[in-house]
């Protein structure tokens, strides 16, 4: 075929059109190029395609000229090419038949578009959305995206590492295990005003632990301004609130503590002056009253520097074999004498048991507390002569259970809360707040649990369960 006389139409448009244009025969041989192929690839006409394009020396696997002498129709691809000089181009490559008068296909019209930029522009978008991805999903904070039904759009890795949730979930599901959204929501807030807004939230992790939440919601616009979604990024302050919490717990400690003390100093004081005018008057039952009250307050805050010392020392249990039965019943003997003054009758229930594997001295410790303030309960309630209190230890599959009740005024509600917090006492002066505390303490050193049941007027029951390893 003479290439040089092959006539296209349109000659001025092939020739300046700002793309490559060549025509090709069934061979793959350029049968014309326009000036903008000739000034990338040189004049090359009469020679194969995919060896001035992709300088190879055998046809392309797939090509989609051929696909165009096959059936008829156009074709794209994308492509890398290679400049005379050997720079890589991106293309997009259309190809489309060439018919002659009767309708056959006699050539290929190829057009491929310089995309080399594109593309490049296109790598680096990728590259900025990769690593703001990662800086999305490595940031120390929770991330949501949610649109007006608070439904998840996006989430980061730490979002659903913590949380769990799929995109489309709602957010008050995921976060608070709620079936409808917060009356309070700073997301909603938003969308109603369009600015920044943060609070303070509880929520539950996908294992059910709560998390304290420092929250900020920002809106997203398009580009005419319109929130169309809302970002909330939340911080977990969990281990800050629990120092807040401490730090405010150890001044009611501290509170507490010089109350109590000076409480026993004013004791003390009142006892030495009871016994000096025993001295004086030279009355000796005077000076033995005296004498009993320096004892009382000299007792108090011995027990109370060794209830300071237990509490304030991370121990571990010296575990041996214990016989629990037996330390029930010496409890019970040490206490005879309170029982008969106070008109108290035990109720025991004392099963056998195999010997458990815990630290003696504080199991001691904590039956022995259990009943002291069980005889106390008993004291206070004047609406009753007689009281009686039930020890009832028994064994379970995998723990041992100890019960201690008494018959006394019982424990309000909002008491009964209260209970095992720091410092918290229903004795007034004569109490440290520490008793209960310590009780559990050493529940929990061995892994047990403690449970008190009680209603106003009717008593109450402490029950310890203490696992067996």
């Amino acid at each position: 075929m003479d290439y040089e006389s092959f006539k296209i139409p349109d000659a001025l448009l092939f020739e300046e059109v700002p793309c490559y244009i060549s025509l090709q025969d069934r061979d793959h041989k350029i049968i014309k190029a326009n000036r903008r192929f000739r000034d990338t690839f040189g004049n090359k006409v009469g020679e194969y395609c995919y060896k001035v394009y992709k300088l190879r020396d055998e046809k392309c696997k797939v090509c989609p000229m051929d696909k165009v002498f096959k059936d008829g129709n156009t074709h794209e691809s994308e492509e890398i090419v290679f400049s005379q000089e050997g720079f890589p181009i991106n293309v997009i490559v259309n190809v489309a038949p060439v018919h002659d008068d009767t309708g056959n296909i006699v050539a290929i019209m190829e057009m491929a578009t310089d995309i080399t930029e594109t593309k490049r522009l296109q790598r680096k978008l990728e590259e900025s959305s990769e690593k703001y991805r990662a800086l999305y999903d490595q940031v120390p904070c929770y991330i949501s995206v949610q649109d007006r039904h608070f439904r998840l759009m996006d989430i980061n890795k730490q979002f659903k590492d913590e949380f769990g949730g799929h995109l489309g979930d709602y957010c008050y599901k995921v976060y608070k295990k709620r079936e409808e959204r917060c009356e309070v929501c700073p997301v909603a807030q938003v969308f109603e005003d369009g600015m920044i807004h943060s609070s303070e939230e509880i929520v539950s992790s996908k294992d059910g632990n709560p998390i304290n939440m420092l929250v900020y919601a920002t809106p997203i616009t398009d580009n005419d301004g319109n929130i169309i979604l809302v970002m909330e990024m939340s911080t977990n302050i969990t281990n800050l609130m629990n120092t807040k919490t401490q730090m405010t717990l150890l001044g009611q400690l501290v509170a507490n503590l010089a109350h109590t003390i000076k409480g026993i100093v004013t004791g003390l004081e009142g006892g030495m002056y009871v016994v000096e005018s025993g001295f004086r008057n030279k009355k000796d039952l005077t000076v033995k009253k005296g004498w009993e009250m320096v004892q009382r307050n000299i007792e108090r805050i011995s027990h109370l520097i060794m209830d300071m010392l237990y509490f304030a020392k991370e121990r571990v249990p010296e575990k041996e074999e214990v016989a629990i039965d037996k330390l029930c019943f010496e409890v019970i003997e040490l206490f005879d004498r309170k029982f008969k003054d106070n008109n108290i009758v035990t109720n025991l229930r004392i099963e056998d048991l195999k010997p458990y594997s815990g630290d003696k001295k504080s199991l001691y410790t904590l039956i022995l507390t259990l009943i002291e303030n069980a005889i106390q309960a008993c004291t206070w309630d004047k609406d009753k002569q007689n009281h009686e209190i039930g020890i009832k230890l028994s064994e379970k599959d995998s723990y041992v259970k100890l019960e201690i009740s008494d018959d006394g005024m019982g424990i309000t509600l909002d008491v009964k809360n209260k209970l095992f917090t720091t410092m918290f006492t229903t004795k007034g002066s004569s109490g440290s707040g520490f008793g209960l505390m310590i009780v559990k303490k050493i529940v929990d050193e061995h892994g047990g649990e403690i449970i008190v049941e009680s209603e106003t007027g009717h008593g109450a029951n402490f029950v310890v369960k203490l696992k067996r390893n």
